[in-house]
This record gives C-alpha cells, structure tokens and sequence, in this order.
C-alpha cells in the first residue's frame, strides 16, 4: 500500500473503520434482537470473537497506513520523530547488541555520527506485530513504536485483558463461555470508543507532523 498524502491515509483509516464498525454494529442487533437465551447466547460468543478481530485488525492496518504515510514523506534520520528514528534503527541496534565483531561496532557509531543525514528506512511488514494476541502489553510496545500516549489506552487495560482477549481466547480454544447481553454491550461500547480513539490519535500525528523530531 502506497500512501503519499495525508489526505489518502484519513480516506484510509476512516474507510477501514467504518466497515468494522457497520459489522459490529449488526452483530449487536443480533444479540439484541434475539429472544430465546440459548440463541443469545450464541450470538454473544460470536460477537467477542468479531470484536476483538476488528479491534486487533483496525489497530494494525491503522498503524501500518500511519507508517506507510511517514515512509513516503522521504524524510532523513535526523528528522523523524524520536520513537520513529528508534524504529529505523531497528536494525542496527540489533545487530549492535549481538554481534561480538568490534567492527560492526564501529560502523554503527560512524553510521550514527555521519549517516542520519540520509534518508530514513525501515521494514513496515515487521514494525506492528500483534502477535495475534493484542494485550496491554503488545498495545502498549505499539503505541511507542507510533508516537501515541498511552494515557486513553491504560485505563481501558483491564478491559482489553480480562474481559475481551481472556473471553476470546476461552471462546476459541471451544470453552463454553457464558456472557450475559449487558456485558456485552459494555465490552462492545468501549472497543468502539478505543477504535475512535486510536483513529483519532493517528489523524493527530498526521495533522500535527508528529512524526518530524521537535524544533
């Protein structure tokens, strides 16, 4: 995915959202409309499920669209953003940390005093990794990786852990999980906000230039 203007990463994400937003939205008339309690229930363990599909599927191709967004604006090492130069460096510190040659020792220091003039690179397929198991703690090593506060998302941690990715993952491992309907609409009101939240942050850093290193 190329995205060359801001423009075109807003069009992006706020597509992406509202899809999702429209499938969780009919998932939970379902669960409202069903009447008989055994039906509910099915519907109610269906709608975890999607829930936390969309919530970690919005949070990393948001976060890659923002990545691609910065990748394109060609900007150099000294320019960017600390935690997004930390990101392009990626590599080499790395490299630095386990590779015993004082050699490449060297040249990373020479790299670090003569090179970040250059133009930035990093390797987007590797930067957001969910590991397919989106707790506080992968959230929160993401939102680093992008620049984002932490302070919206820490409140929401518990949540995030013990009533959506627990039941979820108790749901896909065949458990029989009982959820009643208030839960529910609970668990499904706070995605959407979160959803919301993390578009909101991302259009910010867009908007603001986050990304470029403070004047």
């Amino acid at each position: 995915m190329k995205i060359r203007s801001s423009e075109c990463f807003f069009d992006a994400i706020s597509k992406d959202l509202v899809w999702r937003k429209k499938e969780l939205s009919s998932i939970r008339s379902r669960i409202n409309l069903a009447k008989k309690r055994q039906l509910q229930d099915f519907e109610i363990r269906a709608g975890i499920l999607l829930l936390y599909a969309h919530w970690e599927g919005f949070t990393k191709f948001s976060t890659e669209c923002y990545l691609n967004f910065v990748k394109y604006k060609k900007l150099k090492y000294n320019e960017l953003s600390t935690n997004l130069l930390a990101l392009s460096l990626k590599s080499y510190i790395h490299e630095f940390e386990t590779n015993y040659q004082h050699k490449l020792h060297v040249d990373f220091l020479n790299f670090i005093e003569n090179d970040l003039d250059d133009r930035a690179k990093w390797n987007i397929e590797n930067a957001i990794d969910t590991r397919s198991n989106l707790n506080s703690e992968v959230l929160e090593n993401i939102l680093s990786v992008i620049g984002i506060p932490m302070n919206d998302f820490e409140l929401k941690f518990n949540l995030l852990d013990e009533q959506l990715l627990k039941n979820r993952n108790s749901i896909a491992h065949g458990n029989y999980l009982l959820i009643d309907r208030i839960e529910y609409l609970n668990i499904h009101k706070e995605i959407f906000t979160l959803m919301n939240v993390l578009s909101n942050e991302l259009m910010n850093l867009v908007t603001l230039e986050k990304y470029k290193k403070s004047a």
